[in-house]
């Protein structure tokens, strides 16, 4: 497994993005946005193929409707398009075999019905068995990484390519890991006064912020238990899953500390967004993101998401706000280290592996 690869800056690449639909809270969608948008001014041609797409945000040179309304009939119709003919790169997001691309940002949908089933027994595993949906994107997943699915994987953590690897044996050559980057200028320059006005929060509460939506996977009701537990009467959980009256880089300033106690994150862009605001990060062994927290540094890892006693032993060590300081420096360091360019540039480095070793 590589994180980059050597690139031609004169190449201009014609590039297929394939990702359904668009969600205005998705960090997928996120993560492709600031992907096209870092490709497109460098001069690569970008089209993408979707069911739906949000046309306020939208930085691509062509956008085509798929006629499809599921996972199963999306990846058969996108594929019946003459791809190879436009473009050089067929780049998916989605699960669709016979792509040359496939970044695997959703995780292994197996691994995540596993780890769901293992945090909550009963429950997990019957909403598990209820929905057949469930089974379809588990088969379209093994077609994807079987013997002729797809040409390369990019995983944006270890966690994941090691999941992928060991349910389906897949080459560990022909798998790339390039972490999420952070455009960190932005989410580093957030008006605190502004997002506390915005959201209606006092001076002097204690803010505890939780962005990602999915209760049950981003771990809700975890953070919810764990902060009525604390002693510190200013303490407020702040949830955002939805987009919020006022930019995100100032939701991030406005906040203390950012908890994401997640059950399975490939790797939660908000991570990076929250260190690179300079808050320190409390986030689960089960987030890929927490391959780059040092503990005690720039924020911690739960070796449980839904450990809750420890969860509210470090929000009550960090009420502290001279505590808190120490993280900021630490945590604006390493989300510098992820600017959103390393991420481009080790992507074109993909494309010439495809272009110039065939496999």
């Amino acid at each position: 497994m590589a994180e980059s690869g050597q690139t031609n800056p004169g190449r201009k690449w014609r590039i297929a993005f394939l990702r359904r639909r668009f969600s205005p809270t998705g960090g997928a969608e996120r993560y492709l946005l600031r992907l096209a948008s870092g490709l497109a001014a460098e001069g690569h041609q970008i089209t993408l193929y979707c069911e739906d797409w949000s046309p306020r945000e939208n930085p691509f040179q062509a956008v085509r409707k798929i006629d499809s309304d599921d996972p199963v009939s999306y990846a058969k119709k996108v594929m019946e398009q003459p791809l190879r003919d436009r473009h050089d790169i067929v780049f998916s997001l989605e699960r669709v075999p016979g792509c040359d691309l496939y970044r695997a940002g959703d995780g292994v949908h197996a691994d995540w019905l596993a780890y769901r089933k293992a945090f909550s027994p009963r429950l997990g595993g019957l909403r598990t068995v209820l929905r057949p949906k469930n089974r379809e994107i588990c088969s379209l997943e093994a077609e994807v990484f079987g013997p002729s699915g797809v040409r390369r994987v990019i995983c944006n953590s270890r966690f994941v390519a090691d999941q992928i690897i060991n349910r389906f044996n897949f080459a560990p050559s022909r798998i790339d890991v390039i972490y999420n980057g952070v455009p960190y200028l932005q989410f580093s320059s957030g008006d605190r006064h502004l997002g506390r006005q915005a959201l209606k929060l006092h001076a002097d509460d204690y803010v505890i912020l939780l962005v990602g939506a999915g209760a049950e996977r981003k771990g809700h009701t975890i953070a919810r238990d764990a902060v009525r537990r604390i002693k510190d009467p200013r303490a407020k959980l702040l949830i955002v899953d939805s987009p919020p009256p006022i930019a995100m880089p100032h939701v991030y300033a406005a906040a203390d500390v950012f908890l994401l106690p997640t059950l399975y994150d490939p790797f939660a862009n908000v991570t990076l967004e929250a260190l690179a605001a300079g808050l320190p990060v409390i986030t689960s062994a089960q987030n890929g993101a927490s391959e780059i927290i040092a503990n005690e540094t720039n924020g911690f890892v739960l070796p449980r998401a839904d450990d809750t006693n420890l969860i509210v032993f470090l929000l009550e060590y960090l009420a502290d706000p001279a505590r808190r300081a120490l993280f900021r420096e630490p945590a604006q360091t390493l989300a510098q280290q992820y600017d959103l360019s390393r991420n481009v540039a080790a992507t074109l480095g993909v494309f010439e592996k495809l272009a110039g070793a065939g496999v």
